[in-house]
């Protein structure tokens, strides 16, 4: 039997459309591993999957090596057009991109198809496509989120909760008209921005609070439950700059009050005290605080595992045997994903020691389970 597999076409010099590329695949209802590569003032955000990214590593490897070797050639300004991909020397980091070409004039504006941005460059800055390079997909897409984006600071908040963090996951789904949407998760964690407050010192203490309570159980918060939580924040804000005003006084000490489960609100009083030295009398401060309710946590979504590209027939490919069920069956892969393979089986042995026990069981979905033979982890069906 002939093991063959569909061939990556390569550049061969010629001028390449844009439209010519392959799309980039993103599958609904699964989870995907990646990185934000880049966040728009407007709070466009821009996804590449953790998937491409070495064959995206590659091709920037055979950029910079001809570049090195003086080997680019400057797009001449005859074949200079709307829609083809060149590779642009950015204006920000002075380093090679694949881009395409958006509007000519004096100067040449391009998006870069890898990342999402977009810059005004010389024309002396764009490189033709060179020959060999893989015609892979653009290596990001963009996102429409389905979560409200933040009130204030757009730009900043969204790059400092999706850029800067780790293990970063894009579930997409359709939404009531039908539009494709997507929705991160950290930690088996939906990132959410209704519940962030204006004050960027304030929000900058929760997100220290909420870092120092990672052991705590994950809960998942309802609209009603979300507003609840929101005025009983705004409430003890309120305290906050009331108690300000007495801040001179030495003896007084005020406790934080406790917030308690109960049906109905609780009264904090704080009886009065006489201070001799200023012969000040502090007012009784009464806070009422709404009960706060835990929802108990929603089990974590399942991963429906997608089918391997087929094998076609009549083509040559280079694999390697990983499994030899009978005489007549084994199990091959591709030597093309050696790396990617072998790159996911260090992530898995890394999250073995966080991995929890699976809570329930479901045909089609993937696991993680320990081989009996090796003690090693791998992803099963």
């Amino acid at each position: 039997v002939k093991v063959t597999a569909v061939k990556v076409p390569v550049s061969t010099g010629k001028l390449v459309l844009f439209s010519q590329l392959p799309n980039l695949k993103l599958l609904e209802g699964v989870e995907i591993s990646g990185t934000v590569v880049f966040v728009s003032p407007l709070g466009r955000v821009w996804f590449c999957p953790q998937w491409i990214q070495v064959s995206l590593d590659k091709m920037t490897v055979q950029v910079d090596a001809l570049d090195a070797e003086k080997k680019l050639e400057k797009l001449k300004t005859m074949n200079l057009q709307e829609g083809i991909v060149c590779i642009t020397r950015s204006v920000q980091d002075g380093e090679l991109y694949r881009a395409r070409v958006v509007t000519i004039d004096k100067k040449v504006t391009v998006d870069y198809i890898d990342f999402g941005n977009t810059e005004v460059v010389g024309v002396e800055d764009v490189y033709e496509l060179p020959s060999g390079l893989e015609m892979i997909a653009p290596a990001s897409a963009e996102v429409l989120l389905a979560r409200d984006l933040p009130k204030q600071k757009t730009q900043e908040v969204l790059e400092e909760t999706l850029m800067e963090v780790e293990n970063l996951v894009l579930v997409l789904e359709k939404d009531k008209t039908g539009a494709r949407v997507g929705k991160f998760y950290v930690g088996g964690k939906e990132i959410k921005w209704d519940l962030m407050v204006e004050s960027k010192k304030v929000f900058e203490k929760d997100r220290v609070d909420d870092e120092n309570n990672e052991d705590e159980e994950d809960v998942v918060i309802e609209s009603e439950t979300d507003s609840k939580e929101s005025r009983a924040k705004k409430n003890e804000f309120e305290v906050k700059k009331k108690l300000d005003v007495v801040k001179n006084i030495p003896e007084v000490k005020v406790k934080k009050p406790e917030v308690v489960v109960m049906k109905k609100p609780e009264v904090v009083v704080m009886k009065k005290q006489e201070v001799v030295k200023k012969k000040l009398e502090v007012e009784d401060l009464v806070v009422e605080f709404p009960p706060v309710v835990k929802v108990s946590p929603s089990p974590r979504k399942l991963i429906r595992m997608v089918p391997a590209i087929p094998l076609e027939a009549g083509l040559d490919v280079t694999v390697f045997v990983v499994h030899v069920e009978s005489v007549k069956k084994v199990w091959v892969c591709r030597e093309e994903d050696e790396v990617r393979v072998s790159l996911l089986m260090d992530k898995l042995a890394r999250l073995g020691e966080e991995l929890t026990p699976a809570q329930r069981m479901k045909k089609g979905a993937v696991y993680g389970a320990r081989f009996s033979q090796d003690g090693e982890l791998y992803r099963v069906v």
